[in-house]
């Protein structure tokens, strides 16, 4: 405000000086008007001294009061930074305890997971005749664990509890124990009596003695299923432990597995009723065709063979013209050889033509009843797994009907469907390979039937070319029989070139 007045006076006495040196002679009424800006004038000035000296008085009070404040504000500011520093190591210190909580928090969360996994591992090995005396208590204890209104000190206890049970439980299946339960038999019948549990073995021992075994889980029941030992075990001795506590048990060292493994296998009526309808055909035609084969068997084993000194024999009463005795002999030979050889020392007085057109015949007569019902046995080896993979196919088709139905969470809901898949196509390949194997011999069989009488065929031709041969080297002629039948033009051979040579026919 001071220095706002200063300034109004100053300004004033400006404009009168110029007013005064602008017009020295103006007229007499601008002299009261200098006049009287000069009184004002000089107020001002007065006025300027006295604000001047209240400056000066009010300057050195002033100029305390602000280093007063400077310094109060240097406090301050010490103060804040001081309060700055106070902040930044608290928020450090918090951060350091959200750190460490953190890490407290992730290992108790290992700490129950840790023994979280330990329950449900302990859960899983526990015998099921255990569960009649352990499983309430762990139940009660799994649920107090998950209970999210209990503290974490509680449910951590839970949990060492649990584990606390398992040891218990570790020593007294070590040195073993026994505890009431019941059991359930293959019949289904529930029986009272007691357990007896060494190491992973248990026995169970009913009250009136009349049921006793191991005790093991049965998929689809509840409690424990009896499982009957054989008399050569000797079981007789697990009453005698359930109920006094001392005696000799029998020690299954496959824990059960034994009876698992015996109930899967099943006997051949069990497998053809789960094959299907389609096991029906695959076994039948299976025996007819196995049967067939046999009986093949025995009438290719039955046909004669002659021997080599019967077919010199033959060959002998040939070149003797004996040709009757010749048949007789070579129908003691059974079967198609013999009937082969009578034919050719029936016609050997023949044309070369009509004998080889009569013994070809002969073959193909035997070759026909030889190869017969072989076909069958080959076309059953062929047809058998086809029905297998039809009954593959159709038991597809069922299984996925039934996953339509009843999905995928329980596999015993479609098993049938993938026995008869199974089971049609296994059966269709045992039923084949024997098939084709017995084809295959007879066949061979045959073959070998044929080939011995296409042999002998061609040494008795054989032979009567050689005949022929010594009656053209010969010296003269028989003389026609008595009875007027020509000899066919046969020659006595003399000389050392054919000692005790026969006629033969021509």
């Amino acid at each position: 405000m001071i220095m706002k007045t200063k300034l109004i006076t100053l300004l004033l006495l400006t404009l009168a000086s110029a007013l005064h040196a602008q017009a020295p002679a103006a007229a007499s009424p601008l002299k009261g008007v200098t006049a009287d800006l000069q009184d004002r004038l000089d107020k001002a000035s007065a006025e300027l001294a006295e604000t001047r000296k209240a400056i000066e008085a009010e300057k050195i009070p002033m100029t305390k009061r602000l280093n007063v404040l400077e310094e109060q504000l240097i406090d301050a500011r010490k103060e804040y930074d001081r309060v700055l520093r106070i902040r930044d190591s608290r928020t450090l210190d918090i951060t350091n305890l959200k750190s460490q909580i953190k890490s407290r928090e992730d290992g108790t969360n290992y700490l129950v997971n840790l023994l979280d996994e330990f329950t449900r591992n302990f859960e899983s090995r526990i015998h099921i005749t255990e569960l009649q005396k352990l499983g309430d208590e762990l139940k009660a204890l799994q649920n107090k664990g998950n209970n999210a209104n209990l503290g974490t000190g509680e449910q951590l206890q839970a949990r060492f509890d649990i584990v606390s049970m398992a040891l218990d439980r570790l020593d007294a299946s070590a040195g073993g124990q026994t505890f009431d339960g019941k059991a359930t038999d293959r019949s289904g019948n529930v029986a009272e009596g007691k357990f007896v549990t060494l190491g992973p073995l248990a026995f169970f021992g009913s009250n009136d003695g009349k049921k006793f075994g191991l005790a093991d889980l049965k998929l689809g029941s509840a409690d424990p299923t009896l499982l009957v030992l054989p008399e050569a075990a000797k079981p007789q001795g697990i009453i005698d432990v359930a109920q006094g506590g001392k005696g000799s048990l029998p020690i299954d060292s496959t824990r059960g597995n034994a009876f698992k493994l015996e109930e899967t296998k099943d006997s051949m009526i069990d497998e053809i009723k789960k094959g299907g309808p389609l096991m029906w055909p695959i076994v039948s035609i299976g025996l007819l065709a196995v049967f067939v084969g046999l009986l093949k068997w025995l009438q290719l084993s039955a046909v004669g063979r002659p021997t080599s000194k019967r077919v010199q024999e033959l060959l002998a009463l040939l070149d003797d013209r004996k040709y009757e005795e010749a048949e007789k002999l070579a129908l003691r030979t059974r079967g198609p050889i013999g009937k082969f050889m009578a034919a050719a020392a029936k016609h050997y007085t023949d044309p070369t033509e009509v004998m080889q057109e009569t013994m070809f015949e002969k073959i193909l007569d035997a070759k026909t009843k030889l190869n017969s019902w072989i076909p069958f046995v080959k076309i059953a080896a062929a047809v058998e797994p086809l029905f297998g993979l039809l009954g593959t196919v159709t038991g597809m088709i069922n299984t996925f009907k039934l996953i339509t139905v009843f999905g995928t969470q329980d596999a015993s809901t479609f098993s049938s469907g993938i026995a008869e898949a199974l089971i049609t196509t296994e059966w269709g390949l045992i039923t084949a390979i024997p098939c084709l194997l017995i084809a295959a011999f007879l066949a061979r069989k045959a073959r070998t039937v044929i080939d011995d009488m296409e042999k002998l065929g061609v040494r008795i031709m054989n032979h009567r070319v050689a005949g022929q041969q010594r009656i053209r080297i010969g010296k003269k002629p028989e003389k026609p029989a008595s009875d007027g039948s020509s000899s066919g033009g046969l020659e006595k051979i003399s000389g050392d070139d054919a000692p005790g040579a026969l006629p033969v026919p021509a």
